[in-house]
């Protein structure tokens, strides 16, 4: 079906309007403003409220739940409830911004390699004894992987659970908001190869010793080492990982 002109127009302005419903409904929250817990208007007061529509608003929420702002609950006593958007939300605030931005490969590297050392220093005195025997596993599944997605898939989980095991909600936070553009880069057969897979092994062998072993300063440097290599072949300057 072949929307006309003015049809295109309306579904235009109805996104821009949830934007701005949620832009508005999500600032009184990090403000104080609607504490953690209270009730919002139903969807026909707030939209009466905002000149809008009940669709507008019900887009608005829909969008804020996603992101943690909200819940909504039926039956007796439900409704929309602030929740606070807590470690989720910001994780899926952060994938949402930097998946759209358009940032500069070499920049998604050289965050990560600023960050996730830091992790694995925290995770060595940390970690605990069930996420190390996890990370074992993970090792193990990448080492035997005979599919890319099999193996990016423990990859993943394997920087994730570091970032986890740190004990600091705002690094894991951030990592996990990193994680979704950062394997757009690492899953492209052209710019990660197989020699490269195999390096990348080798790498966590390293970081999982160190960490296996509750060596900070080992842990952080072997993940500086790992992470400096996959940012040099983002960048074009080596064939390592």
């Amino acid at each position: 079906m072949v929307m006309r002109g003015s049809e295109i127009g309306a579904e235009a302005g109805r996104s821009l309007g949830s934007q701005r419903v949620a832009d508005d409904l999500r600032s009184a929250v990090l403000r104080g403003v609607l504490h953690v817990g209270s009730r919002l208007p139903s969807e026909r007061e707030l939209a009466e409220e905002r000149g809008v529509s009940r669709t507008t608003v019900r887009a608005a929420l829909a969008a804020l739940e996603a992101e943690g702002f909200v819940e909504r609950r039926v039956g007796r006593g439900g409704g929309t409830f602030v929740t606070g958007p807590g470690s989720r939300g910001v994780t899926e605030a952060l994938r949402n911004a930097v998946g759209t931005a358009g940032f500069p490969s070499g920049d998604l590297a050289e965050a990560r390699l600023e960050v996730e050392p830091r992790c694995a220093a925290l995770a060595a005195v940390r970690m605990a004894p069930e996420a190390l025997d996890e990370l074992r596993d993970l090792q193990r599944v990448m080492a035997r992987a005979r599919r890319r997605r099999e193996f990016f898939d423990a990859n993943a989980r394997f920087h994730a659970l570091i970032a986890q095991s740190s004990g600091n909600a705002v690094l894991a936070a951030v990592i996990g908001g990193l994680t979704a553009p950062i394997r757009e880069l690492t899953d492209d057969p052209l710019r990660i190869r197989e020699d490269e897979l195999r390096l990348t092994v080798r790498a966590h062998e390293a970081v999982f010793g160190a960490l296996a072993a509750g060596d900070a300063e080992a842990a952080e440097a072997a993940m500086r080492v790992h992470l400096a290599a996959h940012r040099d072949v983002v960048c074009g300057v080596g064939r390592r990982d």
